[in-house]
């Protein structure tokens, strides 16, 4: 079994018996300009330390640097091709670049595989990068998947079988430009059939406002789908702090 607890946003840990891992980390009140909206469920101090921490891409809400003080220095951060130059720079863990296909296996147990996605991964640092990763994480003997910010892609259906995946949902407008790098509603479902996914958690809402829509538009168009086709033992919608087994 494997508990996974949704801490906000698209940070997410995942704990088996003996290895555990964590998405995209943000302990901080902001991401760059922009004030969370809902206060993290635990203190920083109080969430369990993972075995390895994965990074998606180095937007400011999914790479926050001053989180990563409350990590030991011994722990692996896995990170797109060319993200080492930015985190090298601050921290002194071991950090893996994984190109898209390769697996790095952290221990027995804990395995990650780096897949394609449709996002970028700029930051207002004069480094130009753009590099974005999402991940295939096998956990003692469950797969979840997890894309990190992605549009939707017909290439996910190669991950068919996922006992979980972590799926962001939104923003979603201006639609023109969102739909292409974000999952809108009919998209995170649309990706869940392709995956045939035993079970779906809708993740990157909430948090913090990066659309132009109402803070809480799209789990609100995720929930009426859901309610209309029945999907709520499969698409379980946790608030902040809020586990659940698989």
């Amino acid at each position: 079994m494997v508990n996974i607890t949704y801490i906000g946003h698209s940070t997410v840990l995942a704990q088996g018996e003996s290895s555990s891992i964590l998405t995209d980390p943000i302990f901080s009140n902001r991401a760059l300009f922009l004030k969370r909206r809902i206060p993290l469920p635990l203190p920083p101090e109080k969430i369990p330390l993972p075995s390895a921490i994965v990074v998606s891409h180095a937007h400011y809400d999914h790479l926050d640097i001053p989180t990563y003080k409350y990590f030991p220095a011994s722990i692996p951060i896995i990170v797109p091709v060319g993200l080492s130059r930015i985190l090298g720079k601050f921290l002194k863990n071991p950090i893996i670049e994984l190109t898209h296909g390769a697996t790095h296996e952290v221990q027995p147990g804990l395995a990650v595989t780096a897949f394609p996605v449709s996002h970028c991964g700029f930051r207002l640092s004069g480094v130009t990068y753009r590099g974005t990763n999402g991940y295939w994480i096998e956990l003692e003997g469950k797969k979840i998947f997890f894309p990190g910010d992605t549009g939707y892609r017909t290439d996910f259906k190669r991950f068919v079988g996922s006992d979980l995946a972590l799926l962001p949902v939104g923003p979603i407008i201006p639609e023109w430009f969102m739909r292409r790098i974000h999952l809108n509603a009919e998209d995170l479902l649309r990706v869940m059939e392709d995956l045939e996914a035993t079970k779906v958690i809708p993740i990157h809402w909430g948090t913090f406002s990066l659309g132009l829509e109402p803070l809480n538009e799209p789990i609100e168009q995720l929930k009426r789908l859901i309610d209309e086709r029945g999907l709520s033992e499969r698409v379980p919608i946790l608030q902040a702090g809020e586990s659940l087994a698989i």
